[in-house]
């Protein structure tokens, strides 16, 4: 028997039973039900030809804020009452989100004294955060309310809290987890030396001092190179055309139609990496060393040096975010982006030429690999084939394919078989505004 149609009730028990498992009081299970319900009704509809997508977060408006950092920073999200408030209705949400894109804002939503879902008011600078969550930003501000649940499209709804993932809805499906394949297993273990070579590069470049002067830098730049990779493919899922990403250091059974050496993006991390180590350095130096303590004259070259590499930091920033966007484009045609383990792009629009599907391959049910379901090949479409047979003969590579309904998956040869995860997780797992400077290493 296949599995049974799951709905919005079932994605709203969930919901209701991941808060009550962090020590928050949820909502009832009516009310969840009803605002999943909700959304998901006006997923379907259309407003002018307009796809409807919107974030709401459920959010007290009696206490709005009860837990405000003691810094509360420029660019930090703000509530704004409406004048009265508008039932939580699909002809609202219709309506509304034409003018509440969910990359830059979101709806407030809680009960009113009858019990009746209510949009209260709107919340601004969730920008901050969207780009945070897709990797285009190393902090942003953490989301405000009890949850929060967006329309990402037709027929499908999501719940968060904060940056993590509770549950989705797709369609009749509910996916409530998703394999962290560059955190751990046989993916991260892969492409590890590929990151150390990438770190190795940074350290040689940065001044001795700076690297050694804080003790995560090793992790940042992890987290740099496998982000780069995720915002690929999130680029790539964001066209909504499907594609594929090849890790691939040899050229056998690989046919470009376009052959185009690309280097920019793995040269930009690297100095990316450096500046940030530099920038960082001369920052503490001129906090620690002389505001601090107290001290009147500051080096006119200190301040110069912090200046110079701050500019060079965003600069390069921005450049990355070029490549990536260039990178992403290249998807569009038919055939796979090709990488090397540097991350250059060696082709786009890359045949595969091999014929005959692996003889073992199965899907991973967790991100070790380690819990297996057998897969048949000739059940998936080209682009999934051609990489099961691709990945079957060459043991390193790594391959990606982003279906058109957005599903992105992972897969590389294990032992003597192909395995594949799907539903792999790109966005930030970290806690926003990361507060790095705990990893400072003080002056003795």
């Amino acid at each position: 028997m296949g599995k049974r149609a799951q709905y919005a009730a079932n994605l709203a028990q969930h919901v209701r039973s991941y808060l009550s498992s962090k020590s928050e009081t949820p909502p009832t299970l009516e009310i969840l039900t009803q605002l999943l319900e909700t959304l998901f009704f006006a997923s379907l509809r259309h407003e002018e030809s307009q796809p409807t997508l919107c974030r709401v977060a459920f959010i007290d408006r009696h206490n709005p804020d009860p837990s405000p950092p003691k810094r509360i920073v420029a660019d930090r999200w703000k509530f704004f009452a409406l004048s009265k408030d508008l039932p939580f209705t699909v002809p609202t949400l219709v309506k509304l989100s034409q003018a509440v894109d969910p990359w830059g804002s979101t709806l407030a939503v809680d009960t009113d004294r009858k019990g009746r879902l209510r949009i209260w008011g709107l919340i601004d600078q969730s920008i901050h955060f969207s780009t945070f969550l897709v990797k285009e930003a190393s902090t942003g501000a953490e989301m405000p309310g009890l949850f929060q649940a967006v329309i990402s499209g037709v027929g499908e709804i999501s719940a968060y809290k904060t940056n993590v993932l509770i549950g989705t809805l797709k369609q009749e499906s509910l996916v409530t987890h998703q394999h962290r394949v560059f955190e751990t297993g046989p993916i991260y273990s892969k492409m590890l030396p590929w990151v150390k070579a990438y770190q190795e590069k940074v350290r040689k470049q940065a001044e001795k001092a700076a690297y050694e002067s804080r003790d995560h830098w090793d992790d940042s730049l992890e987290d740099l190179w496998f982000s780069a990779i995720c915002r690929l493919l999130i680029g790539i899922q964001r066209y909504g055309h499907g594609g594929a990403v090849l890790v691939s250091d040899e050229i056998d059974d690989l046919k470009p139609k376009y052959s185009l050496e690309y280097p920019r993006l793995a040269d930009a991390l690297v100095r990316f990496g450096v500046h940030e180590i530099n920038k960082t350095f001369y920052s503490d130096e001129i906090f620690e060393t002389y505001i601090d303590q107290d001290v009147d004259d500051m080096p006119v070259g200190l301040y110069l040096d912090e200046s110079v590499t701050a500019d060079e930091f965003e600069d390069t920033n921005s450049e990355i975010k070029g490549c990536v966007r260039f990178l992403t484009s290249l998807s569009r045609v038919d055939g796979l982006l090709w990488l090397n383990s540097n991350l250059f792009l060696r082709g786009f629009g890359v045949e595969i030429t091999l014929q005959k599907d692996p003889s073992k391959a199965f899907a991973a049910q967790n991100s070790d690999g380690t819990k297996r379901r057998a897969l048949i090949p000739s059940h998936f479409g080209m682009r999934h084939r051609s990489m099961f047979r691709y990945c079957g003969s060459h043991p390193n590579a790594i391959g990606f394919v982003v279906s058109q309904d957005g599903d992105i998956r992972a897969m590389t040869k294990v032992g003597g078989a192909v395995l594949l995860w799907d539903r792999v997780r790109l966005h930030s797992v970290r806690t926003p505004r990361v507060k790095e400077s705990s990893h400072r290493k003080r002056k003795p």
